[in-house]
């Protein structure tokens, strides 16, 4: 099983997916973000952007779809795909190849995000990027009516525990 954890830059993707490694079983966590740095290693993305990069969405495609067929279990992958075609292109390939996706997004409110976005110590050198996406995040996740949505305001720990009990379905995980 895949679960996709969606959502802005900063609202808290990676530490909910750290967390989510130690409470589910056979969990593991895979970063798409790997292979935009591989691949831009090699080729330049026009925009600035790998995920612009055809190339990078077939390799997370292919990637995800290996981990759950050669090495089986719960993998987490903490990726933002803000444009609408890339999302269903990724999750859609990944589910057109047999794979159970569980797709959540994590929200918040545009003040409470920025405020996070600043006081982020960990990826302050990314505060730029993510405060210029935040607009651009909440119209895309606005719209989005197939995914299970989990309010991030609470403690890390309390939202790792909300999306294990979605996609185990057992509200004590």
């Amino acid at each position: 099983m895949i679960v996709w954890l969606n959502g802005a830059f900063g609202v808290g993707k990676t530490t909910t997916a750290r967390l989510l490694t130690d409470a589910l079983p056979d969990a593991r966590l895979f970063d798409p973000e790997f292979l935009g740095s591989m691949l831009t290693a090699f080729v330049t993305a026009p925009t600035g952007d790998f995920q612009d990069l055809p190339l990078w969405r077939h390799l997370v495609v292919q990637t995800v779809t290996g981990l759950d067929r050669h090495h089986p279990g719960t993998w987490i992958v903490p990726m933002s795909l803000l444009v609408p075609a890339y999302r269903a292109e990724i999750l859609g390939g990944v589910r057109a190849a047999g794979v159970d996706v569980r797709e959540v997004v994590l929200t918040l409110p545009e003040d409470r995000l920025r405020a996070r976005i600043d006081a982020d110590q960990v990826e302050s050198g990314a505060r730029g990027w993510r405060h210029d996406h935040v607009a651009r995040a909440l119209a895309a996740f606005a719209s989005v009516t197939d995914a299970h949505l989990i309010d991030a305001s609470p403690p890390p720990e309390q939202v790792a525990d909300a999306v294990a009990a979605h996609v185990t379905g057992d509200p004590e995980a």
